[in-house]
């Protein structure tokens, strides 16, 4: 299986640490912006607009916790933290007549400070094509830094 049950290392499960190598780290991202939205879909699952909750939200999140460290990666440390956020700022994502900067989502990205997208503007993916394209090359772009 090539993702094995990480869920069993989750602090949670006998207080152990994520343990992820390189290549393990995008099918993680990938497995947690596609479980995210099959999560909310089961039945009897609605809006509760006391307790919003956005996918992307989590995906900056377990990124940011990669970058501090919180959730530890099996890789040499060769400044990846630094490398990724490079990746990131040079990448392109679609935008309203041309492939735009992805910093119009990222608002911050470095070893310091962490990862924090703006996800706001992605919140209306369902129903505008555009912002479905931006947030599917943005999952795509992430997912090709992590793995470089």
């Amino acid at each position: 299986f090539w993702l094995k049950p990480f869920w069993l290392k989750l602090p949670l499960f006998g207080g152990r640490p994520i343990n992820f190598s390189r290549g393990a780290m995008a099918r993680v991202l990938l497995l947690l912006a596609a479980a995210v939205p099959a999560a909310a879909s089961f039945a009897g699952w609605t809006y509760d607009p006391e307790h919003p909750t956005e996918p992307f939200d989590d995906v900056s999140t377990a990124v940011n916790g990669m970058i501090h460290k919180f959730v530890p990666v099996d890789r040499r440390e060769d400044n990846w933290q630094g490398n990724f956020c490079s990746c990131l700022e040079n990448g392109h994502i679609s935008s309203w007549y041309q492939y735009a900067s992805a910093m119009y989502l990222i608002d911050t990205c470095n070893p310091k400070a962490g990862f924090v997208m703006r996800t706001g503007h992605l919140q209306d993916r369902h129903t505008e094509p555009l912002q479905g394209m931006m947030a599917c090359d943005t999952l795509k772009l992430i997912t090709y830094c992590l793995s470089h």
